[in-house]
């Protein structure tokens, strides 16, 4: 009894990492020499993750899997019996004789160490089927006994093993997507713990230079979003809050003078809730989703192409030239000095931006200019 525990602490152990170890454990406690375990991957592929390499195993891969009748006569019970069965033997499943003169057997089970057969199916969605092999002496009903007790745990281990790789999956891909992201991006929690930051807001918001800021903190271990002006810190933290558990977004914009120039600087803060399904680890229970906050300087100059406000929102060139100037930092009384008409004219084709843009106001319209200039970038 002893030996199984250890064997089903194996399974949980080694299945979610290297199954190699885990079939050492089961051919010593089993008398077996080889075995399969084949199963499909993330990728689609299916592989003996018992043995990944030999030629019985691509000969097998290459033909002899698709005329394997034992496999097949496995298949058919696990459709007939809701895909659980116990452990097996060949002269449970097929015609003893006739199975022994059939091609598979003697051209590849046979002369690959095979001659008798300890099988089960695992009960996963994917008919997954083990099988241990060995030559002279055949499997007596305790290796049967022993084996139909495992088949519950390499199932599951299974199923933990494919969860894991999703995660790992995922986790890769929101990476991937989170560094695609043009500009600042970063997640944190309800409390304003940073959970990611991509590169260029490691870079960018470490300095000091800036009102907002990234900061480990020495005793947790943690960095946390922090903001150096407490009315515009506690603004930002009701809108993560609010984020993370109603699932409205918001934004808030900082003005501080840059200590280069005189020219005063902006920031658009936009903060929106991080659908769970891209989360790559699962958030706890009234922990609230986690939050995305993506951070776009303003007073830099923009590197929108005008014809793109043209086409997208139907601007005509004149209202195109204004947008582009109130996205540069311009005020209304500035844009017409530049472009020589009336303060009157120029508020007129405000208006008309506005509207066909479907901004409510001009900092609705900022944070929508601030999105395509990062996607310009």
């Amino acid at each position: 009894m002893a030996d199984i525990d250890k064997i089903i602490d194996d399974i949980y152990d080694g299945g979610t990492s290297d199954w190699r170890s885990v079939s050492r454990s089961l051919f010593h406690h089993l008398g077996a020499t080889s075995g399969s375990l084949r199963f499909r991957q993330l990728d689609g592929s299916t592989s003996n993750v018992f043995e990944t390499a030999g030629s019985a195993e691509s000969r097998y891969t290459d033909y002899y899997g698709s005329i394997d009748p034992v496999r097949s006569a496995l298949v058919k019970l696990s459709s007939a019996q809701d895909q659980r069965t116990n452990a097996l033997l060949v002269d449970d499943l097929l015609d003893g004789e006739q199975y022994r003169q059939s091609e598979f057997y003697q051209h590849f089970a046979r002369p690959n160490g095979q001659e008798h057969m300890l099988l089960g199916v695992i009960g996963d969605d994917e008919k997954t089927v083990i099988g241990l092999f060995r030559d002279g002496r055949g499997f007596g009903e305790r290796e049967v006994s022993d084996l139909s007790r495992l088949i519950p745990h390499i199932r599951r281990a299974i199923q933990l093993r494919r969860r894991l790789q999703q995660a790992e999956r995922t986790a890769s891909l929101t990476h991937a997507a989170f560094e695609a992201l043009p500009g600042c991006a970063i997640v944190v929690d309800s409390n304003g713990y940073v959970l990611y930051a991509n590169s260029f807001a490691s870079r960018c918001l470490s300095r000091r230079d800036l009102p907002f800021y990234l900061a480990p903190e020495i005793n947790s271990g943690k960095t946390r979003l922090i903001v150096d002006n407490r009315g515009k810190s506690a603004q930002l933290s009701s809108l993560i809050s609010e984020a993370a558990y109603s699932g409205n977004g918001g934004a808030v914009r900082f003005e501080f003078e840059a200590a280069s120039s005189a020219r005063l600087r902006q920031l658009a803060v936009l903060v929106l809730p991080q659908p769970t399904a891209f989360s790559a680890s699962t958030v706890l229970s009234g922990a609230g989703v986690p939050v995305l906050i993506m951070v776009h300087e303003l007073s830099r100059p923009t590197l929108i192409n005008p014809s793109l406000m043209q086409d997208l929102f139907g601007l005509s060139a004149a209202e195109s030239a204004v947008a582009m100037a109130l996205l540069g930092g311009q005020t209304s009384e500035a844009v017409a000095r530049e472009r020589k008409v009336s303060l009157e004219t120029v508020r007129t084709q405000i208006r008309m931006v506005l509207r066909k843009t479907n901004a409510a106001n001009l900092r609705e319209f900022e944070r929508i200019g601030a999105m395509l200039d990062m996607l310009s970038r």
